[in-house]
């Protein structure tokens, strides 16, 4: 699969759930049974860990379908780097899609500086609320959270190992911003 035929599989599946006409694909049996000896998943979603965020039912996609990174604030540090570069390098994922959402728990503490027990995640997420207060936003929490979704996606941009792959076209990077209202999933860069 190529990277834009990655990302339009991850958008028609999120058009699908959005007008609740999930196919709920490659959840059965003989799914289960393809993929006990590898797998190869098409994308990597690298999502907050937040319980209303789940990417296989926002995109629509079944086991062995998207290498999830879940983590609060979808935020990248090493090890989270590690895991993305493992599904993009050994697995041939085609895209990375990095999301956050609406009202992101984790960029509201950094906004509201209760920090004291996310130092790690605080350190990341705090440069895009920093960006998001100097742009003067009337929505200081959706602006903080679009903008840490592209910090992260610019995190990977500049990885060593994902840069040729990037110059072949082998895989794209984007971030992404999911409405918890409406379910809609939109591409920020």
């Amino acid at each position: 699969m190529t990277p834009q035929e990655a990302v339009k599989e991850l958008m028609d599946g999120n058009k699908r759930y959005l007008s609740d006409q999930s196919e709920h694909p490659n959840r059965n049996l003989e799914r289960r049974q393809e993929l006990t000896d590898a797998q190869a998943p098409f994308a990597v979603v690298v999502s907050c860990s937040d319980s209303r965020v789940a990417p296989e039912i926002i995109f629509d996609q079944g086991l062995g379908d998207l290498f999830v990174v879940r983590v609060a604030g979808n935020v990248i540090s090493e090890t989270e780097l590690e895991s993305i570069k493992y599904a993009a390098l050994y697995l041939k994922s085609s895209t990375i899609l990095v999301m956050g959402h609406e009202n992101c728990g984790a960029v509201d503490t950094v906004i509201q500086n209760n920090t004291k027990d996310i130092p790690e995640i605080t350190k990341l997420i705090y440069p895009a609320v920093k960006r998001a207060k100097q742009k003067n936003t009337s929505d200081l929490l959706k602006r903080s959270i679009q903008i840490n979704a592209i910090n992260m996606a610019n995190i990977l941009t500049q990885s060593p190992d994902l840069q040729p792959l990037m110059r072949s076209k082998k895989i794209s990077i984007n971030a992404a911003y999911y409405d918890l209202k409406t379910g809609s999933v939109k591409i920020l860069n």
